[in-house]
């Protein structure tokens, strides 16, 4: 990565934002984690980001990611702009481009902009437009940068590492961006792991990201059921069919939806899975893990879930401090 200040991937962020998890290096994860922990346990500064703007733009639904965020410039000092459902009451309902909207948002002086968009790979240029920092809040079936960074930092607030273990990533893979960024850092940052990837047969993981792992010689492997690697795994990072990328395949909606069914996690799954093991999940949830599995000491997913606040504090301390 190219940078102007010698300060890293650190410096691209204070200048960029965080758009796609490769533009982070070890040193920034590791940091990033640091802060995360002393923040979790209240050490942290009320006013760092006193006087410092965030504005939050989604084009898609969101509850945990832009309430984190916005909780977190909030616990920080800072001040926070929102607009609901950009994609109706924005002015992309009238046309306009993206790289207008955010040429305009920009021009307002605001400090960071989280954005979540419909699609992929569009980010880069609206942050060009904009000026200011941007964090990707999930730009269609593209990235989720921050959630793979929670992802990662649960995975070692339970382990102690990030290497050495089995992770399974069940459900919708082709179209899930939080599989997609957590394969990408886990590939280029933690060697020594072993992914299954674990989905009905029209959901398979795309080629792009598998390439990715053979590249930085990740083992893995593909299956379209749990059964065979329950008792080895580590973590089990499951996710929900993503329904809103099906709305011109309804057919295919309803035999992915069907064959997802093997993979919903209960009693049984639970029977077969280690005492130390890890149920994580992106959220939200519809009905791949039974609400039973909350009471499972395995069951991670909320503490995963409130861990976002604590590294988006850390990020956007980064970002902006």
């Amino acid at each position: 990565m190219k940078t102007t200040n010698g300060n890293g991937s650190n410096g691209y962020l204070k200048r960029h934002g965080l758009i796609k998890v490769q533009q982070l290096t070890r040193a920034t994860i590791d940091a990033i984690f640091a802060a995360a922990h002393q923040m979790k346990d209240g050490n942290y500064d009320s006013q760092a980001l006193r006087g410092r703007l965030m504005v939050t733009l989604f084009y898609e639904p969101s509850t945990r990611t832009r309430l984190s965020h916005e909780i977190a410039m909030v616990n920080l000092g800072g001040t926070v702009i929102s607009t609901d459902n950009a994609r109706v009451f924005s002015s992309a309902a009238k046309g306009e481009t993206l790289g207008d909207s955010f040429r305009v948002i920009g021009g307002y002086g605001p400090d960071i902009i989280v954005v979540r968009y419909d699609r992929k790979s569009e980010l880069e240029e609206a942050q060009k437009q904009a000026g200011v920092p941007i964090i990707n809040a999930g730009d269609g079936t593209g990235q989720h940068p921050t959630q793979a960074l929670l992802d990662l930092f649960t995975i070692k607030e339970k382990f102690g590492r990030i290497e050495g273990l089995h992770i399974v990533m069940a459900g919708d893979l082709k179209n899930g961006r939080t599989v997609r960024s957590l394969c990408y850092l886990i590939a280029k940052h933690f060697p020594g792991n072993v992914i299954h990837l674990v989905s009905p047969g029209p959901a398979k993981m795309k080629e792009d990201v598998k390439a990715y792992l053979r590249k930085h010689d990740v083992e893995f492997d593909e299956a379209e059921n749990l059964d065979d690697v329950l008792p080895v795994i580590d973590v089990l990072y499951q996710t929900r069919v993503q329904d809103e990328r099906y709305k011109k395949s309804p057919d295919l909606l309803a035999k992915v939806r069907q064959a997802n069914k093997r993979l919903i996690i209960g009693p049984a799954a639970l029977d077969q899975m280690k005492k130390e093991a890890i149920i994580m999940h992106p959220l939200p949830r519809v009905d791949e893990i039974e609400k039973s599995v909350d009471a499972d000491p395995r069951a991670w997913y909320f503490r995963q879930a409130q861990n976002g606040l604590f590294v988006r504090m850390a990020l956007l301390k980064m970002i902006l401090g």
